[in-house]
C-alpha cells in the first residue's frame, strides 16, 4: 500500500516543477538567441547548457522527493538558496516585484522541503530498498 504524502510535498514538488519549466524556456529562449547570433555564441552556449542542466537536475530531485529520497533535498535547497541570491541581488538593482517573486518562490520551496513531515516523508536512502527485499 502506497504511503500518502504531505501536502508540503505535493506542494514543494510542483513548485519545483515549475522552476524546472521556467529554466527549460530559458533555454529554448538562449537557444534560439544563439542561432539568430545576436550573442556572442561561447557565452549564449554556456548559459544554455546552464539552463537545461539545473532543470535536468530539479527535475530528477523532485522526483526523487516524490519517491521519499533524501538525496533530492540538497540539489533542490541548493537552487532555492541561489535563486533567493541571485533575485534578492535583481532586487537590489532596481527589478522591483519580479525580483520579488524569486525570493518569494525560493523561501517557499525552501521551507517546505525542510517541514518536519516533508523531511520524514522523504528520508529514505538507497539501503532501504534492498532491507526491503531481504
Amino acid at each position: 500500500m502506497p504511503r500518502s504524502r504531505p501536502a508540503l510535498l505535493v506542494v514543494a514538488c510542483g513548485l519545483v516543477l515549475l522552476e524546472v519549466l521556467v529554466l527549460v524556456a530559458a533555454g529554448v529562449a538562449g537557444t534560439a538567441t544563439l542561432l539568430r547570433g545576436s550573442q556572442v555564441p561561447a557565452v549564449a552556449a554556456f548559459l544554455v547548457a546552464l539552463a537545461l542542466g539545473a532543470a535536468l537536475l530539479l527535475g530528477a530531485a523532485a522526483r526523487g522527493l516524490w519517491s521519499g529520497r533524501r538525496w533530492g533535498r540538497g540539489p533542490v535547497l541548493t537552487a532555492q538558496v541561489l535563486l533567493v541570491v541571485v533575485s534578492a541581488s535583481l532586487w537590489g538593482s532596481g527589478a522591483g516585484p519580479r525580483a520579488g517573486l524569486g525570493v518569494l518562490l525560493g523561501v517557499a520551496v525552501g521551507a517546505a522541503v525542510l517541514a518536519p513531515p516533508v523531511v520524514a516523508a522523504t528520508s529514505r536512502t538507497g539501503q532501504d530498498d534492498v532491507d526491503e527485499r531481504d
